[in-house]
């Protein structure tokens, strides 16, 4: 018997209103919501096609989520909030980009999440990782340790200036409120209610730690991971599996963002045991997409796998 699980699928997106309309479509199962934040500087207008599917969406409120900026943090503590107000009691809350894409079906989805021991996949590493930021990068120590205030010329010279100040003028050092330990992952995430409140919870009661990843580089990579992995709290540290259940392919690991998955990934992709893909753009090759709705979300059957 197929049993669904009341999901809220945050998405975010800032392009491509038909591809985020396709990907709401193959998600929308009868029990998700849809909470739906557009970069306030794209054309709102131009997403308005999604409104057709009625009550299941939600517009968050917009905030300007530039690439390596706390615009994201803020967008998605926004989603969040908009849950937690939310008439509805949702057994997972799962961050998506609009050009991700489901690569099992609904069903596999649903009952991957029933019979899963975790309630929360969430990628996350400490820093230093030197495997993964050698060399002059200090295995990371630059995403808490140097101020970052945006990349326009600006904002890159301020950055440079306070980083090189800080070296002379110790009260200028940037240090990690709480001594909290640093850690970073993946942007994107699955979690539960529990989880939910315990990252609103601990925004709200240490504002300190949000003014301190206003100035941090890329801190969707590192905000939400330094709340979860920092817990004493036993029962929702129980409820983590660190894998966020995406497949990538990265062409090295300097490389800012994800290759666009073309037709020629698709056997890498069908093989794959994770839940969702990206990054997908079907400006370059819609096919994949094609391969993907036919061949595996048309599935009636697949067999769920746990580990």
């Amino acid at each position: 018997m197929y049993r669904t699980m009341q999901k809220a699928y945050i998405i975010t997106a800032h392009k491509y209103p038909e591809q985020l309309y396709r990907l709401v479509s193959r998600l929308n199962d009868g029990a998700s919501y849809f909470f739906l934040h557009i970069d306030k500087t794209a054309e709102l207008s131009n997403f308005r096609i999604i409104e057709s599917f009625g009550k299941i969406i939600h517009f968050v409120d917009r905030e300007k989520s530039h690439w390596a900026s706390f615009g994201f943090v803020q967008a998605t503590l926004n989603a969040l909030k908009a849950i937690k107000a939310s008439e509805h009691k949702f057994d997972r809350i799962i961050l998506l980009s609009g050009q991700d894409y489901p690569i099992k079906s609904n069903e596999y989805i649903n009952e991957f999440f029933i019979n899963s021991p975790h309630s929360i996949f969430f990628e996350h590493y400490p820093i230093p990782n030197y495997q993964k930021w050698p060399g002059t990068d200090r295995g990371g120590w630059y995403r808490v340790d140097k101020y970052y205030f945006g990349l326009k010329r600006h904002q890159l010279f301020f950055s440079k200036f306070l980083n090189l100040l800080s070296i002379f003028l110790p009260f200028l050092k940037r240090n990690i409120p709480g001594k909290m330990k640093p850690y970073a992952g993946s942007t994107w995430w699955t979690i539960d209610m529990y989880a939910l409140n315990y990252i609103l919870n601990f925004s709200e009661q240490y504002p300190q730690f949000n003014a301190f990843h206003r100035s941090t580089f890329v801190p969707d990579e590192v905000y939400f991971h330094m709340i979860i992995a920092n817990t004493q709290d036993k029962e929702l540290r129980q409820r983590i599996e660190n894998n966020n259940k995406r497949f990538y392919i990265w062409e090295t690991s300097y490389c800012a963002h994800p290759n666009i998955l073309r037709k020629t990934d698709f056997e890498s992709i069908a093989a794959s045991e994770h839940l969702f893909a990206r990054k997908f753009d079907e400006s370059i090759d819609s096919e994949i997409l094609d391969l993907i709705d036919i061949n595996i979300l048309q599935q009636k059957k697949q067999a769920v796998k746990m580990h």
